[in-house]
């Protein structure tokens, strides 16, 4: 139960970010031409429009889910469970700083990690994103 409460509403908006992205992309002119070519719908779709929208669906899973990741506390809160979240909420309520700043320089460190493995795979799927060596 606390997984699909963390999951439900983050799949969904990536349902309907892609769905969006499909749409908008299906009445272009490069998947028009390839219709034209002959090219099955599944290569369309795989090859060519999923290429093209995966950035903004790169852009929003990483940040989801650092944001699953930071709030999970307040799913194991309410659910009961003796994790993390009732470290955090018992440590909130003892004053115990310490640890709350260990706590929240881990969250920094996950959102910095989430956020470079989101830089590299915009390399991987846009060869305009990459760097060139040397000067800009």
């Amino acid at each position: 139960m606390p997984a699909v409460n963390l999951s439900l509403f983050k799949m969904v908006l990536l349902i309907r970010l892609a769905r969006a992205g499909m749409v908008e992309a299906m009445s272009t002119d490069y998947v028009k031409f390839a219709r034209a070519q002959g090219l099955p719908d599944r290569q369309i779709v795989f090859r060519h429009i999923l290429r093209n929208i995966s950035i903004p669906i790169v852009t929003v899973f990483g940040l989801e889910l650092g944001s699953t990741l930071a709030f999970a506390v307040v799913t194991e809160s309410l659910f009961n469970w003796p994790r993390v979240g009732k470290l955090i909420i018992d440590l909130i309520l003892q004053l115990d700083r310490p640890v709350m700043v260990s706590y929240l320089v881990l969250v920094v460190i996950l959102f910095v990690l989430i956020n470079l493995t989101v830089d590299l795979v915009y390399a991987r799927l846009d060869p305009r994103v990459r760097l060139r060596g040397g000067s800009a």
